[in-house]
């Protein structure tokens, strides 16, 4: 990805872990979301589901167990090849998907030439950020701004 270019994608085809059915997905990345990672799944009949969690998760899924809740991430083997799952949890259901390892390798090599860790910071507009908040209607909920 060069200073011009903003997005980074990976696609691919993940499994599921339970079934064993394969389907296409694809890993996303946003400069201007320096901290977050977007897997995107196409789920059939034009349907598509994404997820979006921290790339810290990702990073720190590809060597070892990581995440609570609704997602985790964890290197295992798998029908003899070493893939990384993927456990998405939600009220409406519960998945393991299996994501090729050289996929994901791949994919958090060009995130990191990117932008590196520890500089994503760098790579947000604050102006912008801050003026997307000031627009948002103030409806009790939460923090609001004023002035």
């Amino acid at each position: 990805m060069t200073r011009a270019e903003s997005v980074i994608t990976v696609p691919f085809d993940a499994r599921l872990l339970d079934d064993g059915g394969k389907f296409s997905a694809e890993l996303r990345y946003r400069r201007v979301d320096p901290f977050a990672v977007v897997i995107r799944f196409d789920i059939g009949g034009g349907a598509e589901v994404e997820w979006v969690f921290a790339r810290e998760l990702l990073e720190d899924g590809l060597r070892r167990p990581a995440g609570l809740a609704d997602v985790r991430v964890a290197p295992i083997k798998h029908a003899g090849e070493g893939v990384i799952e993927l456990t998405l949890s939600s009220p409406g259901g519960h998945a393991r998907i299996g994501l090729p390892g050289w996929a994901v390798r791949l994919f958090l090599r060009r995130v990191t030439t990117a932008v590196p860790p520890g500089t994503e910071a760098e790579h947000i507009d604050w102006d912008l950020e801050l003026s997307l908040l000031a627009q948002r209607p103030v409806t009790g909920d939460g923090p609001s701004v004023t002035g």
